[in-house]
């Protein structure tokens, strides 16, 4: 009954293709994935990088709510979802009320802070394939064990903020050395060990 009540409440549909919010605006609230897919996008410099790919379970928006600053990504919907759209003084209340909700909410912000650290020593890669292998290493992270995630070139390519066509390349060189295949776009990994030892050889060659 509590979880039909606060869908009742803050319950929200919205279809594949959906801007949820844009980076800038001002931000009144925090929003937790029911079902459905959602990607944030940041904007630097006059480019678009995807930051993560969130699902059930998540949520996102809460730093416009603790910083009382604007926006600070934008939000596209992945994947027709469901989503709780909670106000920044409910939240409080919860805050106040569950000390399991406060600890959730601590949890994610230090996962969010450890993800930043990680998406910038992808970024400090010099070369582009030892950026896209650190960043499907970090999707197979994210994954926890579970099926594989969805990787598609458009995604990495959007991630890492380089053309689809360096992204392309790159891939095409994994693919050559057998650690993985692409398939319509979609990238399968083989062989994680060897990715990993072919992340070090790239390294060590010192070659684009």
């Amino acid at each position: 009954m509590r979880d039909q009540s606060l869908a009742d409440r803050f319950g929200l549909s919205l279809p594949g293709g959906t801007t949820v919010f844009r980076q800038g605006e001002p931000g009144g609230s925090v929003y937790v994935i029911r079902e459905g897919r959602v990607r944030v996008l940041k904007e630097s410099n006059g480019r678009q990088r995807m930051i993560a790919t969130l699902g059930p379970g998540e949520f996102f928006g809460e730093m416009a709510v603790v910083t009382g600053k604007p926006r600070s990504a934008t939000v596209e919907v992945v994947e027709d979802a469901e989503l709780l759209k909670v106000p920044a003084s409910k939240l409080e209340d919860m805050l106040t009320d569950a000390g399991e909700v406060a600890i959730r909410l601590i949890r994610h912000l230090a996962e969010r802070l450890q993800q930043a650290n990680r998406f910038i020593d992808v970024l400090l890669e010099d070369d582009v394939t030892a950026r896209v292998i650190l960043a499907i290493l970090e999707l197979l992270q994210e994954a926890r064990g579970s099926a594989a995630p969805d990787i598609t070139e458009a995604d990495l390519a959007l991630q890492l903020g380089v053309g689809k066509s360096q992204a392309r390349v790159a891939l095409q060189r994994l693919k050559r050395v057998g650690v993985l295949e692409v398939s319509s776009g979609f990238v399968l990994v083989k062989d994680r060990a060897r990715l990993e030892e072919f992340l070090q050889f790239v390294r060590n060659s010192g070659k684009p």
